[in-house]
């Protein structure tokens, strides 16, 4: 999930920093915000990989400033922890369940006009993995209009422990749009299209298209501060190459995937 619907977050994201923007006379100290979140997943899937085929569970936290018309900073720290001692195929073992994978990402956004904004650093470090870490630096653009929300992302694995090839990058194109049925609950209908070049995919092709995600969510604000949340998803590997080799894992090519969360907002 992390990845595949990162866009869709950055979107939110660079939408309420332009809000932010607009509101000349915020106060200094309601520019500061803390949101904690909580996902638990059916199955945790990653730039249409299957990293769990069994249930996840994922807290955040991310802290932002919004400094106006200068950008908005945020500091986000993710996580996913196996809900069972399964893994994917693996034996039942209890070294397989607890947490699998940190997340650092610092970003920084901002718009002009109606065009969002945002570059970012992310860090991936895997605990039970000899100390195995990645760096991506990414890059995303949207579009906020009255119809739909566009944006398109790069992602630049310039550094990984395990010597993998540095010119590895990942591309994402997204769409969302927001609806508000009754007071109170938002529903989001989500599409959005990866590929990977050679390097990132390691195929026998060139680029390749990597997945293909339909989705709707749905938040409901119980209060101003506390909201409940559901998803589902369907997930395809759309190259024919990929599929042959097994890009998704688990023997699949197609998943369907979802679940429920809880976020606080300050």
């Amino acid at each position: 999930m992390k990845e595949t619907f990162f866009a869709f977050a950055v979107a939110a994201t660079l939408a309420a920093a332009a809000e932010g923007t607009n509101e000349s006379n915020k106060s200094e100290s309601s520019a500061f915000s803390i949101e904690a979140s909580v996902d638990v997943l059916s199955d945790y899937i990653w730039r249409g990989i299957i990293c769990n085929d069994n249930p996840v569970w994922q807290p955040s936290v991310t802290l932002g400033y919004n400094a106006g018309d200068l950008g908005a900073v945020s500091l986000n720290v993710w996580s996913t922890f196996d809900a069972t001692h399964r893994r994917g195929t693996s034996t039942n073992s209890r070294r397989s369940g607890g947490v699998q994978e940190f997340d650092y990402t610092l970003s920084y956004a901002n718009s002009v006009g109606p065009v969002g904004l945002e570059a970012g650093h992310i860090w991936y470090v895997f605990p039970n993995n000899n100390g195995h870490s990645d760096q991506d630096l990414y890059g995303t653009v949207s579009y906020k209009n009255d119809y739909m929300t566009p944006s398109a992302s790069a992602y630049w694995n310039y550094s990984d422990s395990a010597d993998t090839d540095p010119s590895a990058v990942y591309f994402l194109l997204a769409l969302s749009r927001d609806f508000t049925p009754v007071d109170a609950l938002a529903v989001t209908p989500k599409a959005s299209l990866g590929f990977g070049n050679h390097a990132y995919t390691d195929s026998s092709g060139g680029t390749e298209a990597t997945d293909l995600t339909l989705g709707v969510a749905a938040s409901y604000a119980v209060t101003e501060w506390f909201s409940l949340g559901a998803q589902v998803n369907y997930t395809w590997t759309p190259s024919h190459t990929l599929r042959h080799e097994g890009y998704m894992g688990e023997g699949d090519n197609q998943i369907v995937w979802g679940g429920v969360s809880a976020k606080l907002s300050f």
